[in-house]
């Protein structure tokens, strides 16, 4: 069975729905067993209702952008509970939002965070010392938009990205996307020299794209298959209107 991380999808504030590839990809039924959502995606009743109606073992945590409880989905799948002062059977009509959620799959402890709450922001230490105070193996955070993964000291940190490709507030970051573009005075002058002499055509000119110039990222989910002490991590990119898929595999320390 599969474990699916989705986080930022910002469905309507900064995006329509999930692109329709990864929807059908993610509705194969009896495939998925889990799904971690990781903040800024509990404002779309309908988002949530996809999610949930892929498993009932969803689990959801707090992003900077969402509110601390959000209203139930499905109230068929909320366990009922008994009211102390009136002893009157209830459902709960809101669930509230943890910042950190710890959960089991096979032989390993996954647990999921939003990353506003990590400080410095994205910071692999931080991240670490987040995982060890879960005591998991596997760590998934969202918040930065851009997917990543990577094993640290012995645990596997995953960031699933944004499953719709919403824009981030903090990006772009321009000394990230232009490169070091500070040249010392003496460089600048040796180009300057270059041109008026004609020795160079024109500047170079530096071709930054639509989505770094508006803040916008690549769609992004992640699948982890897990059998015994292994884990297989599925990377899905949606690029050019086509799904392209990267894996990573990680064996758990004994």
């Amino acid at each position: 069975m599969l474990v699916l991380a989705l986080s930022d999808a910002h469905i309507p504030d900064r995006a329509v729905d999930l692109p329709s590839k990864f929807k059908k990809l993610m509705s194969i039924p009896d495939k998925i067993s889990q799904v971690a959502v990781l903040g800024n995606s509990s404002n779309s009743a309908q988002f949530l209702k996809f999610v949930t109606d892929i498993t009932s073992n969803v689990h959801v945590v707090r992003g900077e952008f969402d509110n601390a409880s959000i209203p139930v989905v499905q109230p068929a799948r909320v366990p009922i509970f008994k009211s102390g002062a009136t002893d009157k059977i209830e459902r709960p009509t809101r669930v509230e939002l943890p910042l950190n959620t710890v959960f089991t799959q096979g032989d390993f402890k996954i647990g999921c965070c939003s990353g506003y709450t990590v400080v410095p922001k994205n910071d692999p230490l931080s991240l670490l010392a987040l995982a060890r105070q879960l005591d998991v193996d596997i760590l998934l955070w969202g918040g930065t938009y851009n997917v990543e993964a990577y094993t640290l000291e012995g645990k596997f940190f995953i960031n699933p990205g944004s499953c719709t490709g919403a824009y981030n507030t903090d990006y772009p970051v321009f000394s990230d996307i232009l490169g070091n573009t500070q040249k010392d005075e003496k460089e600048k002058e040796n180009t300057e020299e270059q041109l008026n002499k004609g020795q160079l055509e024109s500047k170079k000119e530096l071709l930054v794209s639509d989505l770094d110039l508006n803040g916008s990222n690549v769609p992004s989910f992640c699948l982890l298959d897990i059998q015994g002490p292994t884990c297989t991590l599925y990377i899905y990119l949606f690029v050019d209107g086509d799904v392209k898929v990267d894996k990573v595999v990680f064996e758990k320390q004994q």
